[in-house]
């Protein structure tokens, strides 16, 4: 299964952001975007959309986005759903 590739931005803002970042926190959000990237990898290889995951794991649209985002914090509960 082919991985989504993560997109570069170059700005200021975001340059100022790295800088001030600990390697510990860099790493807690890899993982997490990584996990999303994941997630949103098997949607598509079921030939699902969000809505059709939302629907499967009875939960709204708005909380599949925010757990694509890769800012969500996965509970193993969340996780084994």
């Amino acid at each position: 299964m082919k991985m989504n590739k993560p997109k570069r931005h170059i700005s200021p803002v975001i340059k100022k952001l790295q800088e001030t970042r600990s390697p510990a926190e860099f790493e807690k959000a890899k993982k997490r975007m990584m996990l999303a990237a994941k997630i949103a990898d098997a949607i598509k290889a079921k030939g699902w959309n969000n809505g059709d995951l939302a629907r499967e794991l009875d939960q709204h649209n708005s909380v599949i986005s925010k757990w694509l985002s890769g800012t969500h914090n996965f509970t193993a509960d969340t996780l084994f759903d």
